[in-house]
């Protein structure tokens, strides 16, 4: 997998590199996300912007005592400045995802760990080809791990969803 340039010099460019539909990047230029700077698009500002957008949209009717709004605006900018110190290197990847997984796990909701789940797994597709999953395997144990470990939980909870509306469906048959 090639490695993606640091900016892009439109925005067609990047939708189209970042598999991203355009409209959304110009949704995201009109919401003011700071990725878009002299007519160019930054990869790395632009994808953390959008994952922290993901985790205001999602989340629990309550966060720790905290409104929903509030709750998830406080993750969203966490994470984020934590995205920002990772891209400028003030961060490793495993700090990076040490603390994002603390707060995650801290909130106790399911859709914001789902969020996260995927976020990660954009960071490896983004950073490591499949067949370099070894090498990201041995480069990022911790990270490999809780990302294996939550897919597996994740089918298991969809299973046991599926086989619970199996058992409603033959109750309300009979």
């Amino acid at each position: 997998m090639p490695k993606q340039p640091a900016y892009f010099d439109s925005q067609a460019s990047a939708a189209a590199a970042l598999k991203i539909d355009i409209d959304e990047l110009r949704e995201a230029k009109r919401e003011g996300c700071p990725a878009f700077r002299s007519g160019r698009v930054y990869r790395d500002e632009l994808l953390s912007w959008l994952e922290a957008r993901a985790l205001q949209k999602n989340g629990s009717e309550k966060l720790n005592g905290i409104g929903l709004h509030k709750g998830r605006s406080v993750i969203a900018q966490t994470i984020r400045g934590l995205g920002a110190c990772a891209n400028l290197g003030v961060l490793t990847p495993e700090q990076y995802f040490e603390f994002c997984r603390t707060i995650v796990e801290a909130a106790g909701d399911h859709e914001l760990r789902e969020v996260f789940r995927q976020t990660i797994l954009d960071w490896l597709q983004r950073n490591f080809s499949e067949v370099a999953e070894a090498k990201a395997r041995k480069a990022h144990p911790k990270m490999m791990s809780w990302y294996r470990s939550e897919t597996e939980a994740q089918a298991r909870r969809k299973d046991e969803e599926g086989d619970f509306e199996a058992v409603i469906r033959q109750l309300n048959g009979q």
